[in-house]
C-alpha cells in the first residue's frame, strides 16, 4: 500500500513538472483581450485561485486572487484582470483586457495559498506576446515632426565707412573741418560809432590827467630840492 502511494506521488510530481515545462503561447495586439481557461479539480472547489506573473530571478507576482469560494460561481475584477472560478464546471477562467506591449511575459493560473505555502499549478504557463497596433504606428508616423533641411547663414556685408578726406599740398596737410558758428546779433540791439567813440574818450581822459598830475608833482619836488641846496 505504501508502495502504491509512493508511485502515485512520483507520478503526480512528474505530471506537474511536465506541465511547468510546457508553455501555451498567445500572440495578440495592443488593445485586445486575453482569455485563458484553466481546468480545475473538485478538490479545489473551496480554494482560492490566482493569476500570477513570472519574471526571471524574481518571486511570482500575484496580480489578482479570488475570494474563498463556497463551491459556487465566484467572480472578481481587479483593474484589467477578470477572474471567474466555476467549481461545478471545474474551470477557472482568466481575462486580461486592453493589453499593452509591456504586458508581454510569462503567466500562470494557480490554486492560491498564503505564503510560505507553495501554490498549485492548474494549467500550463502562458507565454503572452503583445505586438503594437499597426494603425497606431501609422498615425504616430503621420504626426511625427518632419525633419527640416539645414540652412546656411551667409555673412552680411557692411557698406564701407566714410573717412575724413585730407588735402595735400607741397609743404603741409590741410584738414577740411566744419565751419565755425558765427555770432548772431539780435535785431533789437544796434551798435553805433558814437558809442564806440564815447568808450575810447572815457579811457584816454583819465590816463592823460594822471600823466599831467605826475608831471606837476615831479616839477614841484625838483624846485623844492634846488632851494634846499641853495642853488
Amino acid at each position: 500500500m505504501m508502495l502504491w502511494g509512493l508511485l502515485w506521488t512520483l507520478f503526480f510530481s512528474g505530471l506537474q513538472a511536465a506541465a511547468q515545462s510546457k508553455e501555451e503561447e498567445y500572440v495578440l495586439q495592443e488593445g485586445e483581450t486575453l482569455t485563458v481557461d484553466c481546468p480545475s479539480n473538485m478538490k479545489y472547489a473551496y480554494s482560492q485561485k490566482a493569476w500570477q506573473r513570472l519574471r526571471n530571478g524574481e518571486e511570482p507576482q500575484t496580480l489578482a486572487v479570488t475570494e474563498r469560494s463556497q463551491g459556487t460561481l465566484n467572480q472578481i475584477q481587479v483593474g484589467r484582470y477578470l477572474l471567474k472560478d466555476d467549481p461545478p464546471e471545474s474551470m477557472f477562467q482568466v481575462r486580461m483586457i486592453n493589453l499593452q506591449v509591456e504586458d508581454s511575459g510569462l503567466y500562470r493560473c494557480v490554486v492560491y495559498y498564503p505564503p510560505p505555502k507553495e501554490p498549485v499549478l492548474l494549467f500550463h504557463p502562458v507565454r503572452l506576446v503583445v505586438t503594437a497596433d499597426p494603425s497606431t504606428k501609422r498615425t504616430s508616423d503621420k504626426n511625427s515632426t518632419p525633419k527640416l533641411a539645414p540652412t546656411t547663414i551667409r555673412p552680411t556685408t557692411l557698406p564701407p565707412t566714410k573717412t575724413l578726406r585730407t588735402f595735400y599740398t607741397s609743404s603741409r596737410t590741410v584738414v577740411q573741418s566744419l565751419p565755425m558758428p558765427t555770432a548772431v546779433i539780435p535785431p533789437n540791439i544796434t551798435v553805433t560809432t558814437d558809442a564806440i567813440r564815447l568808450s575810447v574818450f572815457s579811457i584816454v581822459v583819465p590816463v592823460a590827467c594822471g600823466i599831467l598830475i605826475k608831471s606837476l608833482v615831479f616839477t614841484v619836488l625838483f624846485v623844492v630840492t634846488q632851494r634846499s641846496f641853495g642853488l
